[in-house]
């Protein structure tokens, strides 16, 4: 008859594997659930990256918005400040022009403005027209109300569009 011989090596090594084997390894509900929790982590990185991605190019789109509102402020800014300082150098223009007509009126007669009075004769003379004469006006004068009227027109569509 042949007998199994067991060493006590043998029988060590058994006994270690049968009792290692339920204690070593993780039963697989618990497996299972590890392995739900890692897919959900990951679902929920994934997302986050995502939102991420969407929230950079929206702050991009945004300062690129700001970018472009800037520099069209600073263009109006330039625009304004150019329609203002025409707007002074015809108001000193037009202020000029009056105060020659003033002087050309006074030479005419040593009184007060308001109390002289020309014929057609002597303002045809002299060439001066009073105020409003219209087309037969001084063509400077004239071409500085119209100046003075365009740049006010631009000074007020640019202060609409602030």
């Amino acid at each position: 008859m042949n007998a199994i011989r067991v060493t006590p090596l043998t029988a060590a090594v058994l006994g270690c594997s049968l009792l290692a084997g339920p204690s070593g390894c993780v039963s697989s509900s618990t497996y299972e659930l590890a392995k739900s929790n890692a897919e959900n982590a990951k679902l929920l990185y994934q997302n986050e990256q995502r939102r991420a991605n969407e929230l950079a190019a929206g702050t991009k789109k945004l300062k690129e918005r700001i970018e472009e509102l800037e520099a069209s402020l600073h263009e109006s800014r330039e625009k304004l400040a150019r329609a203002d300082r025409d707007w002074r150098e015809t108001r000193d223009e037009l202020l000029r022009l009056k105060i020659e007509r003033e002087q050309a009126r006074r030479k005419g007669g040593e009184r007060s403005p308001e109390f002289v009075i020309h014929s057609d004769a002597e303002k045809s003379s002299s060439g001066i027209e009073p105020e409003g004469a219209g087309p037969k006006g001084d063509p400077q004068a004239r071409d500085a109300r119209r100046r003075l009227r365009e740049l006010l027109q631009q000074l007020q569509s640019a202060l609409e569009h602030l």
